[in-house]
């Protein structure tokens, strides 16, 4: 009797233990939710058929410079060519080259593109005749050169996915790789990284929105205690190329002993920026000169300045505690004198209340609200195609 009462009870634990655990939602991964935003934008033209974590996290990533070595993408089955692999046209990339013949050839390549966009197409040739075919559309491209050049071939417009290059080889000519490049797009992730095996909660869900709607700059400042000290930059560029340190006062007030001017020619500067802390930093220059053009770390910009030295906002950039790098190009005549730093405050309740999102931070997300919250940021903000 007692052997059969005690097996009732367990019996009727394992119901209630089973019921408990059927009204519970499973867990929504920070996996489900990237996925469910590449449903949502059509993003998974840009995968392959079976995408492993680095597929997703290369689209989300935003970097828009790809390169495909023409040997490894030929069709060996249609294509008259030869893979050769010494340097004939003098230095090569990859395990080798693609050599015509004594005619007229084609080769037909396969490529790969994460995410669509307009790119500029450069191929590193020797030869003057190809033409390249891409949908319905030419483009000719020479390099009258004896050996391997880069040569830019035109601006072309692709889709993600699969894409089907057709070029026309000159007599005797050779290819070795190409490149499509693009702005890179600001990358999608929460402020530490995604980490797919993660549950979703409301403050990465918030963190990954504000990324995503490129809404940094509405984040309000930190205490300006938390950013670095503006750089003078005579200092961090101790060997000027066409360019000199100068204490001239009638172009403008600087605020370092001495600041940087090109001369006739004109100058690029690399100027490290290190910081203690990742971030997202607005960065203000105190220069001249007109046009300036560069780049923070791979991120590239352009921005008018005046022709005396005055301060101008560059943007706001992610950097990386320890080293980042800004390249300069300083137009002649024109100069730089400091780097001033302003961190974004990424207080999750500041983030929070920027993507709207409610509750406590660490509040558990599921598959219904972030589809919910996608469809809504969809409709009301622009996103990246």
């Amino acid at each position: 009797m007692f052997n059969k009462m005690f097996c009732t009870i367990l019996f009727l634990l394992a119901l209630q233990s089973f019921s408990w655990g059927a009204g519970k939602a499973p867990v929504y991964t920070q996996k489900d939710f990237a996925k469910q935003m590449f449903q949502q934008f059509s993003w998974s033209a840009g995968l392959p058929k079976e995408p492993a974590d680095r597929d997703y996290l290369l689209i989300l990533g935003g970097k828009r410079t790809f390169r495909y070595e023409a040997e490894n993408i030929f069709n060996e089955q249609t294509d008259r060519v030869t893979v050769r692999d010494f340097q004939l046209f003098g230095p090569f990339t990859g395990k080798g080259w693609i050599m015509g013949v004594t005619d007229t050839t084609y080769s037909n390549f396969t490529l790969f593109v994460p995410i669509a966009g307009e790119y500029n197409l450069k191929a590193v040739i020797k030869g003057d005749g190809f033409v390249w075919k891409i949908g319905e559309t030419e483009y000719q491209a020479d390099s009258k050169s004896a050996n391997f050049q880069e040569t830019s071939v035109a601006k072309v417009k692709l889709n993600a996915g699969k894409v089907i290059i057709s070029l026309t080889i000159p007599p005797n000519g050779a290819i070795d790789s190409f490149s499509i490049t693009a702005p890179d797009h600001t990358p999608i992730k929460p402020f530490l990284g995604w980490r797919f095996k993660d549950p979703l909660t409301a403050v990465r869900l918030a963190e990954s929105a504000v990324s995503m709607t490129n809404r940094f700059s509405q984040l309000p400042d930190a205490p300006a205690t938390s950013a670095p000290r503006p750089i003078a930059v005579f200092e961090k560029v101790p060997v000027l190329k066409n360019a000199e340190a100068v204490t001239d006062s009638f172009l403008g007030p600087f605020f370092s002993a001495k600041w940087v001017r090109a001369d006739f020619r004109g100058t690029t500067l690399q100027i490290p920026l290190k910081v203690s802390e990742a971030g997202y930093y607005t960065l203000i220059l105190n220069a001249m000169g007109g046009e300036l053009t560069g780049k923070i770390n791979e991120n590239e910009f352009k921005i008018a300045s005046k022709p005396y030295l005055d301060k101008v906002n560059i943007g706001i950039y992610r950097l990386e505690a320890g080293d980042n790098m800004m390249t300069i190009n300083i137009p002649p005549v024109g100069g730089i004198d400091t780097v001033e730093f302003v961190k974004k405050s990424l207080a999750p309740a500041d983030v929070m209340r920027l993507a709207d999102v409610r509750g406590p931070a660490d509040r558990l997300i599921y598959s219904e609200e972030a589809t919910s919250f996608l469809k809504g940021l969809l409709g009301s903000f622009s996103i990246r195609k």
